[in-house]
């Protein structure tokens, strides 16, 4: 059995790790939308103890690669990216695409409705970037 705590660490170091997930933020915004990835990594680390590497890597793959898709979209949508509504549709399905494969296909999600009402306040007069990425991670640990 491997070290599940050795896997935390590593599944961390590769969100942390990859510049490119959160270049677009500013720093708060970027420590808010890295510590939700990292907790979430970890949460879906944990859940392979029992494991051996092989499977838990088959089990994990999949899954970290959504979160770290998640932290990039979201992260675009904070910077402003998505400021079209017909976008921000898409960027919705996106995100809660990624969501089903990180919580499971059995995880309550929040509603259309839910995440329009989050996407759609992000407007620059409205909220900062570190706000926007408050509102998602919060909107999104009540699914948890």
């Amino acid at each position: 059995m491997a070290d599940t705590e050795a896997r935390v660490q590593k599944a961390i170091e590769d969100i942390s790790g990859n510049e490119s997930l959160l270049e677009m933020l500013d720093t708060d915004a970027a420590a808010e939308m890295l510590e939700w990835g990292k907790s979430t990594a970890a949460m879906l680390v944990k859940q392979t103890d029992g494991l051996d590497d092989a499977e838990a890597e088959q089990v994990l793959d999949e899954r970290l690669k959504a979160v770290r898709q998640f932290i990039r979209s979201a992260g675009n949508w904070a910077a402003g990216k998505y400021a079209d509504p017909a976008d921000r549709i898409q960027l919705r399905e996106k995100l809660l695409g990624h969501a089903r494969v990180i919580l499971g296909a059995d995880a309550h999600l929040p509603s259309a409705e839910e995440m329009d009402a989050v996407l759609n306040q992000a407007d620059v007069q409205q909220n900062s970037p570190k706000q926007s990425v408050l509102n998602l991670k919060e909107l999104f640990n009540v699914a948890r």
